[in-house]
């Protein structure tokens, strides 16, 4: 047994443990001997430090990945705030329209609009337009809506902001009693 430190060692063969020492010390020496750059004394631990910049990668990578998820999550968010926004605005237009002849393009323009300045989108968008609003053969509204979104985080990329449009259909219902669709 030997004692190192607070720590007791069983070696079972000293001679050999000593016999490696000394190969281990003889073979540092003629290297150091042959290579004059390696005569500095070698570092108490070779692979010290080495954890931090995978750690700061990995915060960094972290970073990134959520900064991402936010801004796709924002930009989803106010397309989906859109698209019910024109889903509304033609079941509005249906909800006031009271007979199938009164069903026509230009009157549901103008509830379209009438809607549009009634509900005041704000600061939800930016360049909200009404595209399009059309009543087809079935007595269906089609309403058109196009605005720019400036996702979170996307805006320092993108000042102008995205593009996006949304339609919304709703059909006129002509008859009393259950729907037959």
């Amino acid at each position: 047994m030997r004692r190192v430190g607070g720590l007791v060692m069983l070696i079972p063969n000293g001679l050999l443990a000593r016999a490696n020492m000394k190969i281990r010390a003889s073979a540092q020496s003629r290297a150091l001997a042959s290579d004059p750059v390696a005569s500095d004394p070698p570092a108490t631990d070779p692979e010290e430090g080495s954890v931090a910049p995978l750690i700061v990668g990995m915060l960094a990578l972290l970073l990134l990945i959520g900064s991402v998820t936010v801004a796709i999550t924002g930009a989803y968010l106010q397309t989906q705030h859109l698209q019910d926004m024109a889903d509304a605005q033609a079941n509005s237009i249906t909800r006031t329209i009271r007979t199938p002849e009164e069903a026509n393009g230009s009157a549901a323009w103008e509830y379209a609009s009438a809607y549009l300045v009634e509900v005041q989108p704000g600061q939800d968008f930016h360049a909200l337009r009404l595209e399009n609003v059309s009543v087809d053969s079935d007595h269906s509204v089609h309403v058109y809506l196009s605005a720019r979104i400036r996702p979170p985080l996307l805006s320092i990329l993108v000042p102008d902001g995205i593009e996006v449009t949304a339609h919304g259909s709703s059909r006129l219902k002509t008859s009393q009693g259950p729907s037959t669709d």
